[in-house]
């Protein structure tokens, strides 16, 4: 996406903030004007004593502290209006990031660290306030401000000392402009690096049990330290290109002033010389602000544009399944059906999914085995529409799930994953994700059922006990169960638990089958388990191997067939 279009698409995100950009141009437009008024008033007063006038301190003291309160509410204004456009701004582009990801999901996050998904969304998104608050109104000042100046100077006192000026602003107005392809390649560059840094240090923060475990530390500092290299060089490239650009700035004001003064004492008499040339002087050091004000901004602009095109990347992204299901959802108690689904995943010859056919009954507790990449997991992402399949379908009784909303979809049924999160906020707040209006009654229901009740009872403030992100007050047993907890306090129809056990020992496992079975004999369990020697002989399972279903039937006739699911079972029970 080209910086024109990057820079279109902010515009558009600023929507109904228009009014407050343009006063906060206004404002600095005027800023800026009082600065060079400053500056000319004082200098026509030095010249005016020089010449033996008689200086007029009072009124030249008054005149010159209204300028400057003025220009100091002006400046005032300018950043109020300009950051106050900025942040509405990037809380709307926020709210539209998250908005636009979590369609996406799990297709954008698997494989992707979370770190560099949050320094999407708080870090670039931050840079972006340039774009906003320091972007337009000095844009915009630096050509209004320097041509009314330069016409007034033109008009009221010199011409040629005008136009010699007027070359000097242009040339120093198209440095930043000459440079802007190399600062917007480095700037990019280092955008990339950044978000690189920022998912190693993030996997190696989450990882860190398993980094120490495997005695991989020098592997991924030796990584850190390349990435860290990167980003080095990627600003060091922007700042290189700044600072040459800024001797060029520098260079550029000093053959101004020369050339005012060569020019103003060439021509016309000594006193109107002087008074000339020192008005010049004044208009010119005026106009440095908002001259170099392109200067400054030019490469803050490269940041956020680059920054902007990092969060668009994920705002123009795909859902990874559509969303546009009309179908009224099937009443009553219905069967999922799997109907001949098959699924590759990019890059992978192998399919995850290779014509799968099932059926799962309403009211009844199955179960979906198979070793690690057999494809069990896949199976379950398809009843939720967490991906699609290449071919065949999933059925809600008659209703296919393609036909459904999707939110009506996933209020019928609850996905349960093996890694859950509890997010910052009390354990009330963490319980009623999916309700928020559910009452303690349905919550404490919820936690008796996975036998949390005597443990939440426990807690010091009880429900309003505030648990921290990614469950670190808990341990992972309590973790998984709490995710369930979590799930059957929406009252879904379905439960689908992805290994949603697998931190718990075989007795409190066992315990909270009983009382889910017990406290909702309606609902639907599809347990997705590599532990297939926990299951009752009456749960009716499905056997997955290399994405293929091989065996399905009652787990106890399964296992006198001294089959594929005897072999899971045999590989997956304790001591092997």
């Amino acid at each position: 996406m080209t910086r024109v279009r990057l820079a279109a698409r902010l515009i558009e995100a600023a929507g109904n903030l228009y009014p407050s950009l343009i006063a906060s141009t206004i404002c600095r437009i005027l800023n800026q004007l009082l600065g060079i008024a400053l500056l000319v008033i004082a200098a026509m007063a030095i010249v005016g004593v020089a010449r033996g006038g008689e200086p007029r301190l009072g009124a030249l003291i008054i005149a010159l502290v209204v300028i400057a309160l003025v220009k100091a509410g002006l400046r005032y204004l300018e950043h109020y209006l300009g950051h106050r456009v900025a942040f509405t701004a990037l809380q709307r582009l926020r709210e539209l990031f998250f908005a636009r990801l979590v369609p996406q999901a799990p297709a954008a996050t698997t494989g992707r660290a979370g770190a560099e998904l949050t320094e999407r969304a708080s870090g670039d998104i931050d840079r972006i306030e340039v774009f906003f608050a320091h972007t337009f109104p000095p844009a915009v000042s630096a050509v209004v401000v320097p041509a009314i100046a330069l016409t007034w100077l033109g008009l009221a006192v010199d011409g040629t000392l005008a136009l010699t000026l007027a070359v000097i602003v242009v040339l120093m107005l198209s440095a930043p402009v000459l440079t802007s392809r190399s600062t917007w390649r480095a700037s990019a560059d280092a955008a990339d690096a950044r978000g690189d840094l920022a998912g190693h240090i993030g996997d190696d923060v989450h990882g860190i049990r398993e980094v120490l475990t495997f005695g991989a530390q020098d592997r991924r500092l030796h990584k850190l330290d390349a990435d860290g290299r990167a980003l080095s060089a990627s600003r060091s490239s922007v700042a290189r290109i700044q600072a040459g650009r800024s001797a060029l700035l520098v260079a550029l004001q000093l053959i101004g002033l020369v050339a005012v003064v060569v020019v103003g004492t060439a021509g016309g008499g000594a006193s109107d010389a002087a008074l000339a040339t020192a008005t010049a002087l004044a208009v010119f050091a005026g106009l440095w602000v908002p001259v170099r004000g392109i200067e400054n901004f030019s490469t803050g602009l490269d940041t956020a544009l680059a920054a902007a095109a990092r969060v668009w990347e994920i705002i123009d992204a795909a859902p990874a399944v559509p969303d546009n299901g009309t179908a009224h959802s099937p009443t009553g108690p219905t069967d999922i059906t799997v109907d001949s689904v098959s699924l590759h995943y990019p890059g992978r010859e192998t399919p995850a999914l290779a014509e799968v056919v099932a059926r799962f009954r309403a009211g009844t507790w199955s179960a979906v085995v198979g070793v690690s990449g057999s494809g069990k997991s896949t199976l379950a992402s398809l009843l939720v529409r967490g991906r699609e399949p290449e071919s065949g379908g999933v059925r809600l009784g008659e209703v296919d799930a393609t036909d459904l909303p999707l939110d009506v979809l996933r209020r019928r049924i609850a996905f349960v994953t093996q890694h859950p999160t509890l997010l910052s906020g009390s354990l009330a707040e963490n319980l009623r994700l999916a309700a928020p209006e559910a009452s303690d009654d349905l919550i404490d229901e919820a936690l008796s059922i996975v036998a949390l009740d005597d443990w939440a009872a426990g807690l010091p403030e009880g429900l309003a006990t505030r648990m921290q992100g990614r469950g670190l007050t808990v341990s992972g047993g309590q973790l998984q169960r709490l995710a369930i907890a979590r799930a059957l306090v929406g009252e879904p129809e379905v439960l689908v638990l992805d290994e949603a056990l697998s931190q718990l020992d075989a007795a409190t496992a066992s315990t909270v089958r009983h009382r889910l079975a017990e406290s909702r004999p309606e609902l639907t369990v599809i347990e997705i388990t590599h532990r297939a020697d926990l299951l009752p002989d009456d749960t009716e399972v499905v056997v997955m191997d290399s994405g293929r279903l091989v065996e399905h039937g009652p787990a106890g006739d399964l296992r006198r067939a001294d089959g594929p699911f005897t072999r899971v079972e045999a590989r997956n029970a304790p001591g092997r």
